[in-house]
């Protein structure tokens, strides 16, 4: 599990962006923000969050397509140091962009906290600055994470089975 000292420790007193990558990290945005709210108490500089969404799955694959929806205004972000939270790190396309586009609008600082990195080759390489969960290459759900907008608000991580995944497919 991760720990939101080594977090406030990395980035230490000053302002930060926490940016949620819905709609799959929203519990683990949760709890995240909680945490370092509480480690940060002291802090003169105050902790802002926003949202952002990207989509790259279709059933249970990666389509290889990355869409970024939200932040109308990634101006926003020059200058911010953004901690940025994602739900689960596969191929790496998808945080990669995401990463690339904050970095193209002029952020000081970039980390990444990510709920789950899989043990996988990656198409790209992608920095883990803060992982709660290294998993084997299997389909997980709950915890925010879905299958076709199923099983999200599950408490916790599940492994969707063959069976499962012919269920709940889309057709």
């Amino acid at each position: 599990w991760i720990q939101f000292a080594d977090i406030h420790e990395a980035i230490g007193e000053h302002q930060l962006t926490l940016l949620c990558v819905l709609k799959g990290s929203y519990k683990f945005f949760s709890a995240l923000v909680d945490e370092l709210s509480n480690a940060r108490w002291s802090c003169k500089e105050p902790m802002t969050i926003d949202f952002i969404r990207c989509k790259s799955y279709e059933d249970d694959a990666s389509s290889g397509h990355v869409q970024i929806i939200g932040l109308g205004n990634m101006e926003e972000l020059r200058g911010k140091n953004v901690l940025i939270v994602d739900d689960i790190v596969d191929t790496g396309l998808t945080l990669s962009k995401l990463i690339h586009t904050i970095e193209e609008h002029g952020a000081k600082k970039i980390w990444t906290a990510l709920l789950v990195s899989k043990r996988v080759p990656r198409r790209v390489d992608v920095v883990e600055d803060f992982v709660a969960f290294h998993i084997p290459n299997k389909f997980i759900v709950g915890y925010g994470l879905d299958y076709n907008q199923k099983f999200r608000d599950l408490n916790h991580i599940c492994v969707m089975s063959a069976a499962g995944i012919a269920k709940y497919k889309n057709s």
